[in-house]
């Protein structure tokens, strides 16, 4: 794969904030396990079109899943050092469930994360993706949903790794009734840089979308975060909310946000905030006049705002692994 440009802004803003589109470097990595899309998956979509080329023709390991009852499908984990392009297909018929949770827990090696998702008409899934890696090399994470009609789909993504990551998201709201939930947590620690774009796209009538993003970010780290609420024609009655946070730990952190929220119905309902800051003197003093170090304060206020994402964790095992990796790294600030 050669040198390009990805998660392009479709609506450009200042040049010189260096966010409409990054640069995604070449790489010689490539599997031999061909992973054809559905035909549902049109449109751009992943972090860019040549990434996605990458994984459709030459994926290291393709695995499909299908529910055509309820189904929960454990949990599915990438380690070791081996390059890995790995491609999920998520299938869900009409009027079925399906859980599962995915990690990548590599302590080494490239590693890019196709995941395909169709909720199907009245069926419902709740997934999970975590980035876990230990490896300071960058890495990729792709997501595109399809929900039909009176469907609902629940994902959370946790950005906890230590290498820079470039994520996309988009979430297509396609059938009337349709429901997308989306809510992340992400940790910069270092100098590690992360640029998320996260896209909710009403397209038929009665949609809801809810798009929850917290984070924290300390030493030098550095996030750019790109969200569009955006209702298509033909989206009446619809409503989307986006929520991003950032807590800056330390004065060298950064944090950018360039939230969108585009309309071309009338009757829609649309709300985004976006927000980064220091945590409040007033609030870190009262922990501290509880007997608390500022370190611990920090922590416990850092550990309320992620728990209710964490909390929405049906797997026990790892939902104490989230806690243990925000311990660990909290701790070597």
């Amino acid at each position: 794969m050669k040198a390009h440009k990805g998660n392009i802004l479709e609506y450009k803003t200042y040049h010189y904030l260096n966010v409409n589109e990054r640069n995604i470097p070449a790489t010689d990595v490539k599997g031999s396990t061909p992973a054809p899309a559905d035909a549902v998956f049109t449109g751009p979509y992943g972090v860019s079109a040549e990434l996605r080329e990458l994984h459709e023709s030459a994926s290291t390991k393709y695995k499909r899943f299908e529910a055509k009852e309820d189904v929960d499908l454990g949990i599915f984990r990438m380690e070791g050092e081996d390059d890995a392009v790995v491609t999920l297909d998520f299938i869900v018929e009409p009027g079925c469930h399906m859980t599962g949770y995915f990690s990548s827990n590599k302590t080494g090696g490239y590693r890019s994360l196709l995941g395909r998702i169709h909720v199907k008409e009245g069926a419902t899934a709740r997934l999970y993706f975590a980035n876990l890696d230990r490896s300071e090399v960058e890495n990729y994470l792709s997501l595109i949903a399809v929900v039909e009609e009176g469907a609902k789909l629940d994902a959370f993504v946790f950005h906890m790794g230590d290498g820079n990551e470039i994520s996309n998201v988009r979430c297509n709201l396609v059938g009337d009734g349709a429901l997308g939930s989306v809510q992340s947590i992400f940790l910069g620690k270092g100098a590690q840089k992360y640029d998320f774009q996260y896209d909710m796209i009403h397209a038929g009538k009665n949609t809801t979308s809810n798009l929850i993003v917290d984070g924290a970010l300390m030493d030098e780290s550095y996030k750019v975060f790109k969200s569009r609420v955006d209702f298509l024609e033909g989206s009446a009655e619809s409503r989307g909310n986006e929520e991003e946070f950032a807590i800056l730990l330390d004065s060298t952190a950064r944090s950018l946000s360039v939230p969108a929220l585009l309309s071309h119905e009338h009757d829609v309902e649309g709300n985004h905030a976006a927000s980064a800051g220091r945590i409040d003197q007033e609030l870190l003093f009262y922990f501290m006049t509880r007997g608390f170090d500022e370190k611990t304060a920090e922590r416990m206020i850092v550990d309320a705002k992620f728990a209710p994402v964490i909390d929405g964790i049906v797997y026990e095992e790892e939902r104490e692994r989230i806690y243990r990796e925000l311990d660990y790294s909290m701790g070597r600030r």
